[in-house]
């Protein structure tokens, strides 16, 4: 590291903090992963094992994305005391004596860890080994002191406990509305710009994964809106929700073969479900077709999250069964093939209160999630959909509805 950085001087919680950058050879040179001031064998292990299992995306995102950006790293100097020398700007007319810009000067004794940004450090580390030109690469630095006391040692690790602690996660809505790269994500908020009433989002729950009670007026949730989205969209085109295909922006005929793909889908499912076209014109609200006349049993688990997740996994199979599916990115879809998928599962009933919904994700006359699994394979096996184990379906059955002498639902024709 330089001698002298260039950083901002702030004050926060008792604590001065400077602001400034550093490449990505500084980082990866000087900089190393935190662990408890006194190190432990096992703690390390569990810290190397956590880091590359989740740095491997990241490592992608940094040699692939050209628009890669990273937020600020804040390391800790540990030993030694940096000064911080203020530069005087007093010609400038805007400046004035509480702009607190200057250098931070280190005398060479520090050791530098980081206290937030480790998964971000070893992406670091790993790309510039894979790709030396990204050691020129800057990113702005938090640095923090650390002094080798007891009382030092607590602070650090208070701030490193609050710093991981606190820090909340985007939500899948959240990531949903704000991902550029993912195209089931793009395609999905393209259908929220079509004109389904049903998918406007003043209709969707568009942060958290499923809906309160309160909003009854609303049909679904984004996440749930994605999930249904990806589940047909996965054997249409063979992608899976970890592939590289879904990191990395793909050409802009590509999104619109996707969305072409899927906005099909959901104008066909529309023109077939009268409660959404209850729903469109205002003759019912969700909540109504939720629980008519008070009675969930009566609902349609389409205007349920965890129940329209379930059918977008049903359509998936039964659109593994035509020979034209999967296709390739850049293929062309047969326009009726929806037609023909929702002919092939149309036995199936909606309604929360009968198989297979009923003591799967319906029980005790309300919505039980953990059921989902059950109801998926239950749905299958009731369409003649693959090949499923139906001693185990039995008997894993029977043991969900606690009931040794339950038998399997009848088949129904498509």
């Amino acid at each position: 590291m330089a001698d002298l950085v260039s950083v901002i001087r702030g004050r926060m919680g008792g604590r001065e903090y400077y602001i400034g950058k550093m490449t990505f050879q500084e980082l990866a040179a000087k900089v190393q992963f935190y662990e408890e001031l006194d190190k432990t064998p096992a703690l390390d292990e569990l810290l190397q094992r956590q880091l590359s299992a989740r740095s491997e995306q990241m490592v992608e995102y940094l040699l692939r994305q050209s628009e890669r950006f990273y937020g600020a790293i804040i390391v800790a100097a540990w030993g030694g005391r940096p000064v911080f020398v203020r530069v005087k700007m007093e010609d400038h007319p805007l400046l004035d004596h509480d702009f607190e810009f200057g250098l931070l000067k280190f005398d060479g004794r520090q050791e530098y860890f980081a206290l937030d940004g480790q998964h971000r450090l070893k992406s670091i580390k790993i790309a510039i080994e894979q790709k030396p030109e990204l050691r020129h690469e800057e990113v702005s630095v938090i640095f923090v002191t650390h002094e080798r006391t007891d009382e030092g040692n607590i602070k650090t690790r208070r701030l490193f406990h609050t710093l991981n602690r606190y820090a909340r996660p985007t939500t899948p809505g959240e990531n949903i509305q704000l991902d550029e790269d993912n195209v089931v994500s793009i395609a999905t908020r393209m259908l929220l710009k079509s004109d389904m009433t049903a998918l406007k989002p003043d209709n969707l729950e568009l942060v958290r994964k499923n809906l309160t009670k309160t909003q009854r007026h609303k049909f679904t949730s984004l996440a749930a809106l994605w999930d249904f989205n990806m589940a047909v969209l996965e054997p249409m085109y063979g992608i899976k929700r970890d592939s590289d295909y879904l990191r990395f922006r793909p050409a802009a005929n590509d999104i619109d073969h996707v969305y072409t793909s899927i906005s099909a889908l959901w104008y066909e499912m529309r023109a077939r479900t009268e409660d959404f076209i209850h729903f469109e014109n205002g003759t019912s609200s969700a909540g109504e077709i939720r629980e008519p006349d008070g009675d969930p049993s009566k609902g349609n688990i389409l205007f349920r999250p965890v129940g329209l997740r379930i059918y977008g996994v049903i359509i998936g199979n039964a659109l593994s069964e035509f020979e034209e599916i999967p296709v390739n990115i850049d293929g062309e879809l047969e326009p009726p093939i929806w037609g023909r998928v929702l002919d092939r599962i149309r036995g199936l009933t909606l309604t929360a209160g009968e198989a297979p919904w009923r003591g799967t994700i319906f029980r005790n006359n309300r919505i039980e999630i953990g059921g989902r699994g059950l109801a998926v394979r239950l749905a299958c096996y009731m369409l003649n959909l693959g090949q499923p184990d139906i001693d185990k379906l039995l008997s894993d059955y029977r043991g969900h509805m606690d009931d040794e002498n339950a038998e399997l639902p009848d088949t129904v024709v498509g």
